[in-house]
């Protein structure tokens, strides 16, 4: 299997990832999901990323996870109990297969909000895109063996940008777009 602890170059092939499993997700959940979206970098054309497809499903019921666990299990993933994050539940792949986070957030919930607003800032800002890129593949190189260093390195430049994208989102008005599945 392809290793995807790496920065690759930007693949259109992650769009079509991403239906395939998104169509397959809206197929089993519903109107349990209010949205399906592609998010995290593989969802921004051009931007280079770890191989690994973000998928973000908004819930109206969270905390109901009987309700929605079934279905997202049932199409191969695996509900991650160890989580930190109370603001989603998050899935993976079963072993063995190609990988993809899947993260179910709470309906017009910040978290699921800001999301959206971070992959859709940079999807028209280029230059932070790029920007961007540069520093995910300057911590890569400093912390290829080292997951939660490379991570947490990432946080300065995400709260920069997320700054810049809270004072677009108020010249513009930003409101999400139609669920992408």
């Amino acid at each position: 299997m392809e290793d995807q602890w790496r920065i690759a170059e930007h693949d259109p092939e992650w769009k079509n990832m991403f239906l395939r499993i998104g169509n397959n997700l809206r197929n089993s959940l519903g109107d349990q999901a209010i949205r399906i979206d592609h998010v995290g970098s593989t969802s921004v054309f051009g931007l280079d990323a770890k191989p690994i497809v973000d998928i973000q499903i908004s819930i109206v019921d969270f905390d109901d996870e009987d309700s929605y666990r079934n279905n997202i299990e049932s199409l191969g993933f695996v509900l991650r109990k160890e989580n930190p994050d109370k603001t989603k539940r998050y899935f993976r792949e079963i072993p063995g297969s190609r990988r993809t986070h899947i993260h179910v957030r709470r309906h017009g919930s910040y978290s699921e909000q800001m999301t959206l607003l971070f992959r859709d800032y940079l999807r028209e800002h280029i230059e932070d895109c790029k920007k961007y890129a540069e520093e995910k593949h300057r911590l890569m190189k400093m912390y290829k063996d080292d997951r939660p260093k490379y991570v947490e390195g990432k946080g300065p430049i995400v709260w920069e940008i997320l700054h810049r994208a809270h004072l677009w989102s108020q010249e513009i008005g930003w409101r999400p777009g139609k669920s992408d599945v």
